[in-house]
């Protein structure tokens, strides 16, 4: 009996690490038809990750555009 309670006190807490892992690790892809204008409005990152734009910072946030070099904050 020892052993079913251990099992399931483990499963449930690599269902909450798993569900923790997900909101952590948050991906956000946006799509740029070719014929807009350089400069123009794509998205909000920090708006639609939920932060404000200092946490962006502080989490190490990585802008990938394929092809070129990651930006930093």
């Amino acid at each position: 009996c020892g052993s079913v309670q251990k099992l399931k006190a483990l499963t449930l807490l690599w269902g909450v690490l798993m569900a923790t892992w997900e909101a952590a690790w948050g991906q956000l892809r946006y799509s740029v038809p070719e014929e807009m204008p350089k400069g123009s409005f794509v998205g909000d990152v920090a708006k639609d990750l939920g932060l404000q734009l200092p946490a962006l910072a502080d989490r190490g946030v990585r802008i990938l555009d394929k092809g070129r070099t990651p930006a930093r904050w």
